[in-house]
């Protein structure tokens, strides 16, 4: 079976309505693709990772600190 990985972003914001669709890869994307692909958020650490890219590609995602944006990656089975 043939898988993808799709990238998402969440906003918390009072009109919130879950995930939206960011992009799609075929294969697992480089740290650096996806900086490159959400404009690295800045220059902080998340969570002991040195970049958010970083931060997707070792744990899938999600919210750090507090921030207002925050993505997420999964692989994805294609039917």
């Amino acid at each position: 079976m043939s898988k993808c990985w799709v990238l998402t972003r969440e906003i918390n914001e009072y009109d919130q309505d879950g995930e939206y669709f960011t992009a799609v890869f075929k294969e697992r994307p480089s740290a650096e693709v996806l900086n490159a692909t959400i404009g690295y958020m800045n220059e902080a650490t998340f969570n002991g990772h040195s970049s958010y890219g970083e931060y997707l590609r070792a744990t899938g995602g999600g919210r750090v600190y507090r921030e207002h944006t925050w993505y997420n990656l999964r692989e994805v089975d294609l039917r």
